[in-house]
């Protein structure tokens, strides 16, 4: 019987933790406060920056478009997917852009989004969308085509219509890869979002990073670090891995 893979230890996740915090501390009273605020000075200086109309502004901002764009992204994605996995010629003509858009440096898509759309909303969002397109792309048709042949020809024999083998064969079969992708594609956008605030937007939390690294305000830089950190551990932690799990319970070798 094959072993059960170990789970995640907590303990020395936290050791973990505690030492980057500790790196950060030693690092930071090397460098001094102009280049780099202390754990401590950021953990204050996100607490005041939390009670601030700016703040409010900014991160709704922020998590408008990591929304829109994430969800827009990903859902594009899963349909091409869906498509192609079910048509070779589709694949194939849809191979070049697949490889184009992983291939691409982010960076260049920002500036030209920035000659495109401008400043602001449409242009973070754009770029947002289109780096999540193929990531999820990928693992759906990856996800439909190890999905067993017998099967679908059992749904055919059963005259399932297209919906009913999407929601009763595909999306099952799908669940594990596809919310493995999620969660990596959101953290992915969260980056993403911030990156293309920093460059080219007029509000939001990178644009927010953006002006206190050009005021040199190490302790609001930090802090908003922070935030945005836990931003991507409340959607990983307390969403998306619950949603896998419900997703994939079915999975799991059962006891009895």
């Amino acid at each position: 019987m094959p072993k059960k893979p170990q789970r995640t230890s907590r303990l020395w996740s936290l050791i973990g933790v505690l030492l980057i915090l500790l790196g950060w501390e030693l690092t930071a009273r090397y460098m001094g406060p102009l280049l780099m605020a202390t754990p401590m000075q950021a953990l204050r200086a996100a607490v005041t920056l939390v009670q601030s109309e700016a703040f409010r502004e900014h991160a709704g901002a922020s998590l408008t478009r990591i929304v829109i764009g994430v969800g827009t992204g990903c859902l594009i994605g899963f349909f091409l997917g869906v498509l192609a996995g079910h048509n070779a010629r589709l694949r194939g003509l849809l191979e070049p852009l697949r490889w184009l858009l992983m291939a691409i440096p982010p960076v260049i898509v920002v500036v030209l989004a920035m000659l495109w759309f401008g400043l602001g909303s449409s242009m973070v969002i754009f770029i947002t969308v289109l780096m999540m397109i193929p990531g999820m792309y990928v693992n759906t048709v990856k996800g439909m085509l190890l999905v067993d042949r017998s099967l679908v020809e059992m749904t055919h024999v059963y005259r399932f219509g297209p919906w009913l083998r999407l929601r009763h064969l595909y999306l099952p079969a799908l669940a594990a890869p596809l919310t493995a992708a999620l969660l990596i594609a959101t953290c992915g956008g969260v980056r993403l979002v911030v990156m293309a605030e920093v460059l080219g937007a007029n509000s939001g939390a990178g644009f927010a990073l953006a002006n206190a690294r050009s005021t040199f305000d190490s302790a609001e830089l930090y802090a908003w670090v922070i935030l945005i950190l836990l931003l991507v551990a409340v959607l990983e932690f307390a969403l998306l891995q619950p949603v896998q799990r419900r997703l994939t319970q079915w999975q799991e070798p059962s006891h009895a």
